[in-house]
């Protein structure tokens, strides 16, 4: 089996069956509940919603270096195009850009029509928004909750393309290319926990949306190669 198709199977099926598998059960159980549950109180209410390092550096900040990222790998795109012999650094770049941009597009359109709630307006904590299903996050039955799946944190696990990326474009796996993605998307979503906005099945399903993304742009980018060379 070549390396793509090894990729596609063992890390990016296998892993996404892993992390609705893991939403679900977070979701469904009271695990979701009991881990926020440690950073609320019926008398502060959210204690570190407006802690000013989770909320101003981490949360506005975070979006803020993130989108100096972006313009850092847009420059990167034009040098490596220009002036760069060996075009694969150019693809790679290319296929991070395209995917990350992706996966927080759909993360944004999914939180526009899901009815999940945020934790901080959520009944049990307080709020007015009850627990629903599994089978109702997208029902046109119930309100909006606009929290589902977790925005910021997008900023972050959007960069698991990073590794994808590389897979597809150098035949190879390197596992370090890992590191950004998991560490952004981790600091990102446990920000947000922390501070009532998401839950913790929220982050599994950002890190499913991002390995969809970087699926589609293979595709995609595949597709228009393969169209190109013909």
């Amino acid at each position: 089996m070549e390396i793509r198709r090894k990729v596609i199977v063992f890390d990016m099926i296998l892993p996404s069956i892993l992390f609705i598998l893991l939403m679900a059960t977070f979701q469904q159980t009271t695990l979701d509940h009991t881990l926020a549950s440690h950073f609320y109180s019926p008398k502060q209410k959210w204690i570190y919603r407006n802690n000013t390092f989770l909320e101003v550096v981490l949360h506005k900040g975070g979006a803020k270096f993130v989108l100096g990222i972006f313009i850092i790998l847009l420059g990167y795109l034009y040098y490596s195009f220009k002036f760069v012999h060996d075009k694969k650094p150019y693809k790679l770049c290319k296929f991070v850009i395209i995917s990350s941009l992706l996966a927080i597009i759909l993360t944004s359109l999914l939180k526009n029509v899901s009815t999940w709630a945020c934790p901080w307006n959520s009944l049990i904590f307080g709020g007015q928004s009850s627990n629903l299903s599994l089978w109702n996050v997208f029902s046109t039955n119930h309100p909006r909750a606009h929290c589902f799946p977790s925005g910021h944190a997008s900023g972050g696990y959007a960069f698991l393309s990073l590794y994808y990326g590389f897979c597809f474009i150098y035949g190879k796996r390197n596992f370090y290319c890992l590191i950004p993605g998991i560490l952004l998307g981790g600091i990102f979503g446990i920000t947000q926990q922390i501070r009532g906005a998401h839950f913790m099945s929220h982050d599994f399903a950002t890190i499913i949306v991002s390995i969809f993304s970087a699926w589609v742009t293979y595709l995609i980018l595949d597709y228009y190669n393969n169209l190109h060379e013909s």
